[in-house]
């Protein structure tokens, strides 16, 4: 047993540490209004994907806040190409993604990579060039760096969430504080907004 422990223990570690850089934001924000738009730009990122609930909305409505909507419409000024990405259902993400006049994909079953691969094709894009922002590391954190993007998590907008969603929160939360322990991943802030490489 000593011996199969033994054998056993570095492939455990491996596969510990590659689920952790799948789960691993590339960057990590209170909100998404506080992401400079020229930073992005400065490192190539001409694509922005974007989740929905509780990263551009509330989960039980459809406000979006002024400060975030005119990060939005920074977005149009800067020529980015954007694509709303969303596990939602279509009715709601179609109402809110023709409001503010960008592409969508809803039902997008996230961390699949397929409604993602239609955006980058959609949009002319290259994942090199193209950043997923949202909420949650089990859908598009996951989801972006499977595909090799830059990925950037931001704090969701509420606490009202899906039961099953909250069940989520409770393992995700265990693993940003792993992350950020171990320095892996840092808190970027209106403050200290220098879109540093994390380890």
């Amino acid at each position: 047993m000593a011996n199969f422990i033994k054998l056993i223990k570095p492939k455990v570690k491996r596969l510990f540490k590659n689920i952790i850089n799948y789960l691993s934001p590339k960057y990590y924000f209170d909100k998404i209004s506080d992401i400079d738009l020229n930073k992005l730009k400065q490192k190539n990122i001409d694509t922005i994907l974007l989740d929905l609930d509780n990263t551009l909305v509330p989960w039980y409505n459809n406000y979006i806040d002024p400060e975030i909507y005119n990060w939005l419409n920074n977005i149009k000024v800067n020529n980015f190409k954007v694509c709303i990405i969303s596990n939602g259902l279509s009715i709601r993400v179609k109402r809110i993604g023709k409001e503010l006049g960008f592409p969508f994909i809803s039902n997008a079953i996230k961390p699949s990579t397929k409604a993602i691969v239609k955006a980058l094709k959609m949009l002319n894009s290259k994942p090199e060039n193209t950043v997923i922002i949202g909420d949650q590391i089990f859908t598009d954190i996951l989801a972006g760096n499977r595909l090799g993007l830059t990925t950037i998590l931001v704090k969701p907008l509420a606490k009202v969430e899906l039961i099953t969603t909250k069940f989520i929160r409770i393992i995700e939360k265990k693993i940003l504080k792993y992350l950020i322990k171990k320095n892996k991943i840092k808190i970027i802030t209106k403050v200290n907004n220098s879109f540093q490489e994390l380890k």
